[in-house]
């Protein structure tokens, strides 16, 4: 049994992270109870806080928000030959994974922006991405990616089909490349952003970049 989960929150976990890996996103609060006979949403919400509490999940207010940011309580890690200095197991660490949904395009409700924090729909989002926690750990687990499409990014070094790690944040500086909503859709841009009352709202910064070669 992973260290510090009960039984119960042991097998939510693992239904969370296999109906993930089955469908590109995660349950909702319902489905996991109808998996488990439970009859109530607090029954099952009552599992989730004390898998938030224990570091194994994050989740917020809006459906399919759950995200696996722990390892998976079925795996281990493998043991390291006897003459390497991984042997020490004060060396070993174990890396963890924030799952972050890609957006296929853009259709928030107004105020969609708030508190530095961009919400997303269920219709936006295509799928959920494990990102490595070494890269996402920037991005934060309100984190986000886009695909880079067709025409690419101006006078950047992005192919179509590149993944956009994006960090939720209302204001970049001067050089970063920031995410904004111009006529209804997500674009990316590096150039200063000038003001008014039309000028396109920014979403987020780009801090990381997965390509397939």
């Amino acid at each position: 049994m992973a260290k510090g989960l009960t039984e119960k929150q042991r097998k939510v976990l693992e239904h969370i992270i296999d109906y993930q890996k089955e469908r590109g996103f995660p349950p909702t609060i319902r489905e996991i109870g109808d998996a488990f006979g439970i009859g109530s949403l607090r029954g099952v919400t009552v599992h989730l806080d004390a898998l938030v509490r224990k570091g194994f999940i994050t989740r917020d207010r809006s459906s399919r928000s759950l995200r696996v940011i722990g390892v998976d309580p079925r795996s281990a890690p493998a043991k390291p030959p006897d003459d390497s200095f991984l042997a020490d197991p004060g060396r070993v660490r174990v890396e963890t994974v924030l799952c972050l949904p890609l957006l296929r395009g853009y259709g928030v409700a107004d105020g969609a922006v708030t508190g530095g924090k961009f919400e997303t729909t269920e219709a936006l989002i295509e799928r959920f991405i494990p990102i490595p926690e070494e890269l996402a750990a920037t991005a934060t687990p309100d984190g986000f990616l886009i695909r880079v499409g067709a025409s690419g990014v101006d006078e950047e070094p992005v192919v179509p089909g590149d993944l956009l790690v994006v960090r939720p944040q209302r204001s970049v500086l001067r050089g970063e490349l920031a995410v904004y909503v111009m006529h209804g859709d997500l674009s990316v841009q590096r150039h200063p952003l000038t003001g008014g009352p039309n000028a396109p709202e920014i979403v987020g910064r780009v801090i990381g970049l997965l390509r397939r070669y």
